[in-house]
């Protein structure tokens, strides 16, 4: 009798949840590959913090400076960028249709961000993290020192959110996902200290409160990976979806502004 030899197909999980899981981090077997939930959770949960950001700016005129809420839901951008990066390191060939569909998203939102704000917002910044990734494989790792640049970046008037800083957050990422938990506390809290750094050298710029989520982010999504069975219903959904539901967030939001 012939034998049949089972074949496994090799998944590139790019900015998806379906990972591989490490043994000791409650693996079902050697080599299993399953979604992470957990992280779809984490995803959502930025979509929903976006959500009340973007309600408090948009619709009820709430100043950053003014409100506790809105500077909790800073969260957010440190949160998907660290998601994209830890990502990063799993990638065995670049994902041009994920770009591409990263790029209609970026243009999708910008459509109505744009003549609102007069800048781009993080979405095209997140093309250029990607970039920047296709270009320089694992040493992309090193552009976490990118945030210190920021009070000289050429581009902080073109964009929502600063090159400098959205590169460095999404290298945090790849770096968790490269060197584990304890390198990435430590790049997170050097991170961390450029919100001191922000405020001297550019006091009316970006939020430099900013910077001291990217650790919490950082924990966040390491967690994620150690519990992937763990979820939330309805934000895990949100979650496999962020895209999507990041664009209908913000044509929602300003079809509501018009009423």
């Amino acid at each position: 009798m012939a034998k049949h030899r089972k074949t496994k197909r090799k998944q590139s999980p790019v900015l998806s949840s379906a990972v591989p899981v490490p043994s000791g981090s409650g693996a079902v077997a050697a080599g299993a590959s399953q979604r992470n939930v957990f992280l779809d959770t984490l995803r959502g949960f930025a979509i929903v913090l976006m959500v009340v950001d973007h309600v408090a700016g948009l619709l009820m005129d709430i100043r950053i400076q003014d409100s506790y809420l809105r500077l909790s839901t800073r969260l957010a951008m440190p949160l998907f960028c660290v998601l994209m990066g830890y990502f990063f390191i799993l990638q065995s060939r670049f994902k041009y249709r994920r770009l591409g569909e990263v790029v209609v998203a970026a243009v999708m939102a910008n459509l109505v961000f744009y003549p609102h704000y007069h800048s781009i917002e993080i979405l095209g910044c997140l093309v250029l993290a990607a970039l920047l990734f296709k270009a320089t494989g694992p040493f992309f790792v090193g552009f976490a020192v990118l945030l210190f640049a920021y009070p000289w970046d050429p581009l902080v008037t073109w964009f929502d959110f600063p090159p400098t800083i959205v590169v460095s957050f999404v290298a945090q990422g790849m770096i968790l996902r490269r060197f584990g938990i304890a390198a990435a506390i430590a790049s997170g809290l050097i991170l961390s200290s450029g919100a001191f750094w922000i405020h001297e050298l550019q006091p009316a710029g970006v939020n430099h409160k900013l910077c001291l989520f990217i650790l919490p982010a950082t924990l966040l999504v390491d967690l994620g990976s150690r519990f992937p069975a763990k979820h939330i219903p309805g934000l895990d959904r949100i979650g496999q979806y962020p895209l999507t539901a990041y664009v209908v967030q913000y044509y929602a939001i300003m079809l509501i502004s018009q009423m």
